[in-house]
């Protein structure tokens, strides 16, 4: 049973995740349309954010009365802000088209603080009125999942648990793009890629090279930027570790991707409140050693020695020993590497977008 999709993609981060469901979503049959739908630049001010929110709606309204899909797939995510745009636009949606529509929304990352503060709009009129309106939210772990179902039972009634698509033929490895960044004479590469904020872990890792006993042979590679990325250039010189990091700052998708091809190891002390950190499923497909913590998606797929080495993200005494004990075990991470390999088999378009046309069906089938 195929179905008439429009489907809310971003324009610019997590670009190819998107079009990867949508091509995997037309290889099953779907007749599939795209429209961006993306969160406001986070320094506007409030009048503008709901500006854009409301032109963003309006924008979807007409594509929905001149394609006239079955269902609408958004791209958000479940905290204040990306919820409070989610309930904006469908509440339009619902109020200026009549036609027959199931609503699905996929969620890249929660805070489930939403539904344990006390808020009369969010806890009596938003959540409520999002769980009626929407046919199904995929959320990116077992954990959330199961966390609302304590918070949200009527909710979590809603919630299917999937992945994101992972293509490592994206990552090539070249010798090339080794000199092309300057790297052609380091030894072992310890990677990270993400944003430069401080609950990714990355002052954590600048924290933990002092005592790492192996880092005149070693290079950190740290990809992207963010809102603490000087703050973080500042704590490298400060620390004096200029000759153990290269920054790149922010990289496209279809240059950073290759890095995983290039590296020896990734480590990524993540607290943050990750759904399926792209950076750490990137390199579990390409075989990588991992250093990482037990947050949600990493929970479900990921075992220690077999996958990962878990630490605590916030303590750089456990990073330190997780680095040493990488940089010391080649045996551990060939073991780790073939391992990942084959996990990374799971994260397949065909895998990923068969099981999403499934849930799609189950969901909408008797709404």
């Amino acid at each position: 049973m195929t179905k008439k999709i429009l489907i809310g993609i971003p324009p610019k981060n997590h670009v190819n995740l998107a079009l990867d469901e949508v091509k995997g979503l037309i290889d099953l049959g779907n007749n599939c349309q795209t429209i961006i739908y993306t969160r406001n630049k986070p320094f506007a001010g409030k009048i503008n954010k709901l500006l854009g929110v409301l032109i963003n709606a309006f924008a979807l309204v007409n594509k929905l009365h001149s394609f006239k899909p079955e269902i609408l797939y958004l791209n958000s995510r479940f905290e204040r802000v990306g919820t409070s745009r989610d309930f904006i636009t469908v509440l339009l949606i619902r109020l200026l088209y009549w036609k027959k529509l199931d609503i699905a929304i996929k969620t890249h990352g929660s805070d489930l603080r939403i539904l344990t503060k006390k808020s009369f709009f969010f806890n009596s009129v938003l959540i409520p009125y999002l769980t009626k309106q929407v046919a199904l939210w995929f959320f990116l772990s077992q954990e959330e999942k199961n966390n609302i179902a304590k918070l949200a039972p009527k909710f979590a009634e809603k919630i299917y648990v999937t992945g994101n698509i992972i293509d490592p033929k994206r990552s090539i490895k070249s010798k090339e793009f080794i000199e092309h960044h300057g790297l052609q004479n380091k030894c072992f590469k310890f990677f990270f890629a993400g944003r430069m904020v401080a609950e990714k872990g990355i002052f954590t890792i600048l924290r933990a090279i002092p005592d790492f006993k192996y880092k005149k042979e070693c290079i950190f590679i740290f990809a992207g930027n963010g809102e603490e990325f000087e703050v973080f250039k500042d704590e490298i010189k400060t620390l004096q570790l200029e000759e153990y990091v290269h920054l790149t700052d922010f990289l496209p998708d279809e240059e950073c991707d290759h890095f995983y091809a290039n590296v020896d190891a990734l480590v990524f002390p993540t607290y943050f409140d990750e759904g399926f950190p792209m950076a750490l499923f990137k390199s579990v497909a390409c075989g990588l050693p991992v250093i990482t913590t037990k947050t949600r998606a990493a929970i479900d797929y990921l075992k220690e020695p077999e996958n990962c080495i878990w630490v605590n993200g916030k303590d750089p005494e456990s990073v330190t020993k997780a680095l040493n004990t990488i940089y010391e075990n080649k045996k551990l991470r060939e073991t780790m590497a073939e391992n990942n390999l084959f996990l990374g088999q799971n994260f397949t378009r065909s895998k990923i977008t068969e099981q999403m046309h499934l849930d799609f069906i189950k969901a909408t089938t008797f709404n």
